[in-house]
């Protein structure tokens, strides 16, 4: 059985009841910004069922929306839903925005100790500080024969940029980095896309977040 993961900003708990998804296991990554300590949470699956069925709350609902809809596009995008084990980690939280210090941390318990084989980064940053353990992690994840899909940036970011990453861009992307030595593996073509945010179905227009989503779910679909 295939192990897949998503760090992001969670899941909301409604779009797996509407779905009949289950987590296998979901874990939050916070820094405090104050004292610089980071804060970590990890549930099992028993837990996470608690939560499904609404008798408590955890630290991995989707308060923004992202992590819901890249999700809803994996899902929808590898249908008929294979016979998988399904983790989450949470490093958003109503601004999709976090510390790369999250991200590593997210990186190391998804492929260390979660061993997950594909693993979705709808994401990226721009800061290089956390580039050689993140490399490690990733190299060392790749090498056992995870895959990881990443958004491309409009200008080199990480994880997208190292060559053990499959970088994914859509057609905005392309004629944005035109020239600019941006590495993009994949590109997805299609324009729009229909997600799962907030609660409802939309329509959006397609970005390298959703074109990352919509290449895991086609890779988990191929097997």
């Amino acid at each position: 059985m295939k192990k897949v993961g998503i760090i992001d900003s969670g899941v909301e708990v409604a779009f797996l009841r509407e779905q009949a998804l289950r987590l296998a296991g979901a874990a939050s990554f916070t820094l405090d910004l104050d004292s610089g300590e980071l804060e970590t949470r990890i549930y099992d699956a028993d837990e996470l069922e608690a939560w499904r069925q609404g008798t408590c709350a955890l630290e991995v609902e989707d308060t923004h929306g992202h992590g819901t809809a890249v999700l809803s596009l994996l899902h929808a995008h590898a249908r008929p839903w294979p016979d998988v084990e399904l983790y989450v980690a949470r490093i958003f939280g109503h601004q999709v925005h976090a510390s790369s210090l999250c991200l590593v941390e997210a990186l190391d318990w998804m492929l260390d100790d979660v061993g997950v084989d594909l693993l979705n980064l709808s994401l990226g940053t721009t800061e290089d500080g956390m580039e050689a353990p993140m490399r490690e992690v990733i190299d060392r994840a790749v090498a056992r024969g995870a895959v990881i899909v990443c958004s491309a940036g409009a200008l080199p970011t990480l994880p997208a940029r190292l060559p053990s990453v499959m970088a994914v861009g859509d057609l905005e992307l392309m004629d944005r980095v035109a020239g600019k030595g941006v590495k993009v593996d994949h590109v997805v073509s299609e324009r729009t896309v229909r997600i799962y945010m907030g609660g409802a179905w939309h329509e959006a227009p397609m970005t390298t977040s959703y074109a990352c989503a919509v290449t895991a779910g086609g890779l988990l679909r191929g097997g």
